[in-house]
């Protein structure tokens, strides 16, 4: 109280006091509330929040002024992130959805505002003098001896190889995700499709055909998966160490950067994902590499010029890019247009265009090339895009069915099959599309359908659309830990049905998972199974949440326009392209969430350059900022 007496004015020891006590009132009614229902707990994230949003309080973060925009719409994002933290809370605790009502949430929401809008002014200050306070930790600019991007990239694969060796051991040969039992089937049994990316179902018939030449091998099956695996960890090892030396050229602080290298190389996630058995970890250091070349790209000078070398790689990347997912065309085409349009004046514009349409053109004739050779089918259905629909007509099929006419079922029957109603399960649509069928009048119907019930339940199809995507705005949320699928329970669902044990062995008749590391087994799947250790730590409780990347790119979003530095914004063209694929797709995992993670974390830390303090681009020189502002 001293403090606010002596720093305080009159007005605005009046204004933080009673923002602190109507904070304090709406959090003990949220907590005895939750209490009553015997889940006080709440993983820890929304004390931590008041907590830290009382200390933003004191340190009088309710009345910065030049932190990026203006009081008006800092407040709006406030209460906008608040409205959605607290309408999260609601809707996951079903005790409380039924005892509290609209009225009562929207005073939470006010009183919880300016603890929202204190954080959120003092982290854009932060963000916009973060040279005055880098420049007292980084030591990069006296190291005594000048820093080898040779050497510093094999010292960091080495490590992240060592760290990921701990994760092949214990789960040698690869971990058998559910997603690999159809492209087994379709290398085995059924013939190629192009429902899962092929050139990554073509990747694992070919290590498996490398199991089977070995001379030294007994077990073909299981010595061609642990070829798969030891490709992706290398793949994967060798873009974490690019991104290290990226990073150190950028002369982010060094001791950031071996934590870095530490995360990467022992923290399960990675490891975990390093071998298994699926597309998503190849293609999240792809994008992650591609958000780094593309950020390089619109910070150089003038007088930088993109080497062929520099072109060539960028130019894999990106055809690799498109390759390796079936839907980042979409993104990527939209991270065209961007680019185009925002780089026009600058320097090299038209070898980086040129670039584009030749990447593009690779993809398209190795993608037909690929599926003629290999006479691959499509397999991607219609329905595959309508998990949006299909939720919000299954939702209110599970709460009005006795408010829905005849004709309603008859239109619900056309789309299903006769007898048939969508299943809905909050967590993920591919319950309620599964049943559509891939017919031209099926689909008129359903739209037809869509539209008839969406004039009469709006609010149903705005509550389905937010709950299918909960794991992308709810710091909280934990329905993708357990509703996802009843066989892939946990934070990367890393096991497939039991009942198709004997569909896997007759698949891969070697494959088995050898149990002689039972102790660190028995570690991972503490980690990865719904009730892991994680989740009882605030800290990490935070960081493992898809939600909280989300809003770190609309957080560095946001500080790239209230820096008016709008070029590094077309990095994240691509980005929020990819994040709004997976709106509209099933279901919210962390391993679809993966490249985001990966490439916002990198995007942030190359922001936060002490270099650029004095102007300095990676490579030492001033980055053409001016034309952004045009």
């Amino acid at each position: 109280m001293e403090k606010i007496r002596r720093d305080f004015t009159t007005r605005e020891r009046i204004i933080t006091i009673t923002a602190a006590c109507a904070a304090l009132a709406a959090a003990c009614r949220i907590f005895l509330l939750l209490r009553a229902e015997g889940s006080g707990y709440t993983m820890g994230i929304f004390p931590l929040a008041v907590c830290l949003g009382l200390y933003c309080l004191w340190k009088k973060a309710l009345f910065l002024q030049e932190v990026f925009f203006s009081v008006p719409v800092r407040s709006l994002l406030a209460a906008a992130f608040t409205a959605l933290q607290v309408i999260g809370l609601w809707w996951s605790n079903p005790g409380m959805e039924t005892q509290v009502g609209g009225g009562e949430i929207f005073l939470w929401i006010l009183c919880l505002t300016p603890l929202a809008f204190g954080g959120q002014n003092l982290l854009f200050s932060l963000w916009s003098h973060r040279g005055d306070w880098w420049a007292g930790t980084s030591r990069c600019r006296k190291e005594g001896k000048a820093f080898s991007p040779g050497k510093g990239f094999l010292a960091a694969f080495a490590v992240i190889m060592i760290g990921f060796m701990i994760p092949f051991i214990t789960y040698y040969p690869a971990i058998m995700a559910y997603d690999v039992i159809t492209q087994l089937d379709q290398i085995k049994i059924s013939g190629y499709t192009t429902h899962h990316p092929l050139v990554h179902t073509l990747l694992l018939a070919f290590c498996l055909k490398i199991g089977e030449i070995l001379p030294w091998v007994r077990n073909v099956d299981r010595a061609g998966l642990a070829v798969y695996s030891l490709l992706q960890m290398t793949v994967m090892s060798g873009s974490f160490a690019y991104v290290y030396v990226f990073l150190r050229r950028r002369h982010v602080n060094r001791y950031l950067c071996y934590f870095y290298v530490l995360c990467v190389a022992f923290y399960p996630t990675h490891g975990m994902l390093a071998v298994s058995v699926t597309k998503d970890s190849i293609y999240g250091v792809l994008v992650m590499l591609f958000a780094v070349w593309v950020y390089d790209a619109v910070t150089r000078s003038a007088g930088q010029e993109l080497s062929r070398k520099w072109l060539a790689a960028y130019t894999v990347i990106t055809v690799f890019l498109l390759l390796f997912r079936n839907n980042s065309v979409y993104a990527w085409v939209l991270f065209f247009v961007a680019y185009g349009v925002a780089m026009r004046k600058s320097s090299g514009y038209r070898k980086m265009m040129a670039v584009h349409v030749l990447s593009l053109l690779l993809y398209l004739a190795l993608s037909l090339g690929l599926t003629r050779l290999t006479g691959a089918t499509s397999a991607t259905y219609a329905r595959e895009m309508l998990s949006v629909p299909a939720q919000q007509i299954a939702r209110v099929v599970a709460y009005h069915s006795e408010e829905l006419t005849k004709e309603d079922y008859e239109k619900i029957e056309a789309v299903w099959g006769e007898g048939n109603l969508p299943e809905y399960v909050s967590a993920v649509a591919d319950r309620s599309k599964r049943d559509i069928l891939n017919d031209p009048e099926v689909l008129k119907n359903l739209a037809s359908l869509w539209a008839d019930l969406g004039s009469r339940y709006p609010g149903e199809y705005m509550k389905a659309f937010l709950l299918k995507c909960k794991g992308m705005w709810y710091l909280e949320d934990t329905s993708y830990l357990y509703d996802i699928y009843s066989y892939a329970k946990g934070y990367l669902q890393i096991t497939y049905p039991s009942d198709q044990q004997e569909y896997i062995e007759a698949l891969v008749p070697g494959y088995y998972r050898h149990q002689r590391l039972q102790l660190l087994q028995a570690v991972y799947r503490f980690f990865a199974a719904g009730d892991a250790v994680w989740r009882y730590i605030p800290f990490l409780a935070v960081v493992m949440q898809p939600a909280f990347y989300c809003y770190l790119l609309c957080g560095y979003a946001l500080a790239c326009i209230g820096r008016k530095r709008y070029r590094r914004l077309i990095p994240v063209v691509y980005l929020a392209a990819l994040t709004g694929t997976l709106l509209l797709g099933p279901c919210v995992l962390v391993r679809y969430m993966y490249p985001i993670m990966l490439a916002i974390t990198v995007l942030t830390l190359a922001d936060l350059c002490p270099g650029e303090r004095n102007g300095q681009s990676a490579a030492g020189s001033c980055p053409e900022e001016e034309e952004g502002r045009s």
